[in-house]
């Protein structure tokens, strides 16, 4: 049997989700098969991004990463350009699913914060996780089709945020001196900052330090009490 190079990270969950669901107690049709590989194929392009960037990543990279010819990755997407595009939109659209899923689990304003950066800094392989998304946010600021998906990243992690601080405000948990979108501002550029960090491997940086950090600032700038610190 091959030892088939799987997928790190937020790619790794989503694809055991989907295989999960594609192999339930009823036989997996062709289609759904098709729909695994495929997906597959994608968390297997969207690493290959992350490594080699989008100038210079390949149909061959991926072809030779997933064991799959490059025949059959021409089945699924016309140009190279289609293929990593798509992987690309893919992977945004994994991590914002995730994001919606776990603050849905959670009804306090906190607790839903607190469960937000700890889908973000729980990831098993979180260096691989930060350099990936700052390769990303690169290839977007030079190619406009990518920026689409990583705003779109933005733009739902922030509709979240801002929502557990409006319901924090109004549950009279949160006091902060800033609207809650300056808030989100300041929670999101420490995010920012603590990836590159990562990515870096700045020495004394961890995920636990990495959450530690992130929980501490949004303590700060949400005005909470000694209730919400031993919450969390």
């Amino acid at each position: 049997m091959r030892n088939e190079r799987r997928p790190k990270g937020p790619a790794r969950a989503a694809i055991g989700a989907r295989r999960a669901r594609a192999t339930s107690t009823r036989p997996a049709t062709r289609r759904e098969g098709t729909l695994v590989q495929r997906d597959r194929i994608l968390a297997v392009a969207a690493r290959v991004l992350a490594e080699r960037g989008f100038e210079r990543a390949r149909f061959r990279d991926v072809a030779e990463m997933a064991e799959v010819s490059i025949g059959l990755l021409q089945n699924y997407f016309a140009t190279r350009d289609e293929m990593f595009e798509e992987a690309f939109s893919w992977m945004c659209h994994e991590l914002v699913d995730r994001w919606r899923e776990r603050a849905a689990r959670e009804t306090d304003p906190w607790q839903k914060i607190v469960g937000l950066v700890d889908e973000l800094t729980g990831e098993p392989d979180l260096r691989g996780h930060s350099s990936t998304w700052l390769e990303f946010c690169a290839s977007a600021s030079r190619h406009a089709r990518l920026r689409p998906p990583v705003l779109r990243v933005y733009s739902n992690w922030r509709q979240i945020l801002v929502g557990a601080v409006n319901e924090g405000v109004a549950l009279g948990a949160f006091s902060p001196a800033r609207s809650p979108e300056d808030v989100v501002d300041v929670i999101d550029a420490v995010v920012d900052g603590l990836h590159v960090a990562t990515a870096v491997r700045l020495s004394g940086m961890s995920p636990s330090r990495f959450r530690e950090l992130v929980l501490h600032v949004a303590r700060l700038v949400l005005g909470t009490g000694d209730g919400v610190e031993k919450a969390a």
